[in-house]
């Protein structure tokens, strides 16, 4: 009923900003805790040359030369300086894609990417690269509001729905709690309070607190009842004082792919602690009958 999250390689997508820099420190923390190594990436949108080595104009091969030199100095420093080891690649192309390609080909097992918050009609839009790598990743996407500053997690909120995948993401939360020593607490979502949706929901929430007393993992339930379910999530998270949110991606699909549902968007957009995103199609995880 319950496999063990693993991981051994993050991946850290960046352009040296100061919301990717951040990324990479919270990258170092989880890749330390789980002893895993950590993958930086570079992409060079494709036909456009006029990054951050570039102020005047430059050739790709030139641009990719400068971006090569600068990323590797950049991961030795990094790995001198926390001890792990660390590799690098810088690619070529569309950014999500890219990002999603090195991925699979070194086996991520988690993704670490900063983003931003956006509002307005972005709101209902997933445009953003952060955005389109949580929705096409092969891994979960742990994703870092620019202002996030915490990077020990002491309280991990696990949001359960009535939905059969929402529970696959068990797995993720428990493994984040051992290796951080973190209480999880679990906000049990209901749209209505009715006594047999409750009753055959309770029952299912309780196989998840059982699960956690067996692997003496430090939890909480509360039982949430509303509308807005992201709402009701960040505002939980805010009253227990929540360092990462895990959630699953709800992706919904549409004449393009895949999107990820409006509870999904609207904790990516608006959550200000980090956010663990698991997508349904991995399939092996928590299941409950």
């Amino acid at each position: 009923m319950f496999s063990e999250f693993k991981i051994n390689r993050i991946a850290v997508p960046t352009d040296f900003s100061e919301s990717a820099n951040l990324a990479v420190d919270h990258a170092v923390d989880v890749a330390k805790r789980f002893r895993a190594d950590l993958v930086l990436i570079h992409v060079l949108e494709s036909g456009a040359y006029q990054g951050i080595f570039s102020p005047s104009k430059k050739t790709e091969y030139e641009e990719k030369e400068h971006a090569q030199q600068h990323l590797q100095d950049y991961a030795h420093a990094l790995e001198k300086k926390s001890g792990l080891s660390v590799s690098q690649y810088v690619v070529s192309g569309r950014i999500h894609e890219q990002i999603v390609t090195v991925c699979g080909d070194v086996e991520a097992d988690l993704i670490v990417m900063g983003t931003h918050g956006v509002s307005g009609w972005e709101e209902f839009f997933v445009g953003s690269n952060a955005f389109k790598v949580v929705t096409q990743s092969p891994c979960p996407v742990l994703t870092i509001q620019q202002k996030a500053s915490a990077k020990n997690l002491k309280n991990i909120i696990l949001p359960i729905d009535s939905s059969p995948e929402s529970r696959q993401k068990v797995q993720h939360a428990a493994s984040f709690a051992k290796k951080f020593g973190a209480t999880v607490h679990i906000a049990c979502l209901l749209t209505e309070d009715e006594p047999n949706i409750r009753f055959e929901f309770d029952t299912k929430v309780k196989q998840i607190t059982d699960y956690f007393d067996r692997e003496e993992i430090a939890h909480s339930c509360t039982t949430l009842v509303g509308s807005n379910l992201a709402t009701m999530t960040m505002n939980f998270s805010e009253s227990k004082g929540g360092n990462m949110i895990v959630m699953m991606t709800e992706q919904e699909s549409n004449l393009t792919g895949f999107l990820m549902g409006p509870y999904a968007q609207q904790i990516v957009n608006h959550s200000r602690i980090p956010v663990l995103s698991v997508s349904p199609e991995e399939g092996e995880g928590f299941h409950l009958t």
